[in-house]
């Protein structure tokens, strides 16, 4: 049986995450909702089903840049091979990976990570930003667009963002 691109792509997400660090119990989330940690408290990337991203959908903008790094590529995975079971974590995800402004992007690359946006996606080393930009271009490749919650140019703004990032 052949594998399908959203499976080897997701293949390629869990490696290159694997050496990815536990941020550390109190620093999943930064903020006063503390649900979201305790369900995610000691919690490998690797075992968060995609019920759970389900349930926590709208407070994953409340995770440090380090919990977002770390929590990613679960929803990543659930994105390409559960997308009809967790509805909008994947426009909230895709959110959380563009850049709201040219602002952001001037940030990020001048390196001074003094927004929300540019200090989770220097959060990210070589390989995952590379695995980030497999998923954005797997994503965009297999699901139709014109469904996403949030008015995004994921193939300009967002994919070209993390194709220099």
């Amino acid at each position: 049986m052949t594998d399908t691109l959203q499976q080897r792509v997701a293949r390629q997400i869990e490696l290159a995450f694997t050496d990815t660090p536990y941020p550390g119990d109190n620093a999943i989330t930064a903020g006063d909702d503390e649900s979201l940690a305790a369900a995610l408290k000691g919690q490998k990337w690797q075992a968060v089903g995609h019920e759970l991203l389900y349930r926590f959908r709208w407070d994953m903008f409340l995770f440090t840049p380090e919990g977002f790094r770390y929590y990613a590529p679960a929803m990543m995975r659930a994105a390409l091979l559960q997308h009809d079971q967790i509805g909008t974590v994947t426009d909230n995800l895709i959110f959380c990976l563009t850049p709201q402004s040219q602002e952001q992007i001037n940030n990020y690359v001048a390196g001074e990570y003094n927004d929300y946006f540019s200090r989770r996606a220097s959060a990210f080393n070589a390989a995952e930003k590379t695995a980030v930009l497999t998923f954005l271009d797997t994503f965009a490749a297999v699901y139709p667009l014109g469904y996403l919650l949030y008015d995004i140019d994921l193939v300009g703004t967002t994919i070209e963002f993390w194709k220099y990032a």
